[in-house]
């Protein structure tokens, strides 16, 4: 499983993410050059080292992802099975995706004053309505409509089908999640989150205050309250 992260960190300067010497999104030139350190009388050359995107605990979802999606298909002799066996793929994925919405609307409300950008997000807190109430009021457009624009229009329709097939697993509907979902979450993984990338430089980058999204929430709040 390709992972779309490798590589990439967030511009110091408009916090946009890319892997690139030039941020595409601003030019800022990142100084790639080996640093020169001096240990007990020795120079050493040190490469430069950057953090990357995202923080480790979202790796560790898109290996449980993959270890989930090989897993065999499970057939029963007795009977035929309406549902995955490998359901979690879709639930882990819709974790994931929660995930990166929150550090996407974190990273693009950081300029507003005060604790507005908490309390729009208490006014929103459900993923449907940040993807398309929220979206709208900032945007003019929502989460769906922007991301068919970059040219995802498969994606745009699987997530919203991974949405309505993980709202009904949750409320008591197993067959929600069947085989050929799963499958169709795993083909299109890599794609989805290459998507979030461009959408993120489209929309969340520029701001005077700079939220990668590696960054935790007891990370931010440190920073806030400090003087």
């Amino acid at each position: 499983m390709m992972s779309p992260w490798r590589g990439l960190m967030h511009c110091p300067e408009c916090n946009g993410i890319h892997g690139d010497a030039i941020c595409p999104v601003c030019g800022y030139a990142f100084d790639n050059q080996p640093q020169v350190i001096v240990v007990d009388g020795v120079e050493h050359l040190v490469p430069q080292a950057t953090q990357g995107a995202i923080p480790w605990s979202t790796y560790l979802i898109l290996e449980r992802i993959k270890i989930e999606g090989e897993r065999s298909r499970i057939t029963s002799s007795d009977r035929a099975e309406r549902f995955s066996h490998r359901f979690t793929v879709v639930l882990l994925f819709w974790t994931l995706f929660e995930v990166l919405v929150d550090g996407f609307y974190r990273a693009a409300l950081a300029d507003l004053p005060g604790q507005l950008d908490e309390e729009l997000l208490e006014r929103f807190p459900s993923i449907g309505g940040r993807l398309d109430r929220l979206y709208r009021r900032i945007w003019q457009t929502n989460f769906w409509t922007d991301l068919k624009a970059e040219g995802f229009v498969e994606e745009a329709t699987l997530l919203l089908r991974i949405q309505k097939a993980r709202n009904a697993f949750v409320h008591g509907d197993p067959e929600a999640i069947g085989d050929d979902l799963v499958d169709a979450t795993l083909a299109h993984l890599e794609n989805v989150q290459k998507a979030w990338i461009i959408l993120f430089n489209k929309r969340c980058t520029g701001r005077r205050q700079r939220v990668p999204i590696w960054q935790s929430a007891q990370e931010r709040a440190s920073l806030r309250s400090a003087p």
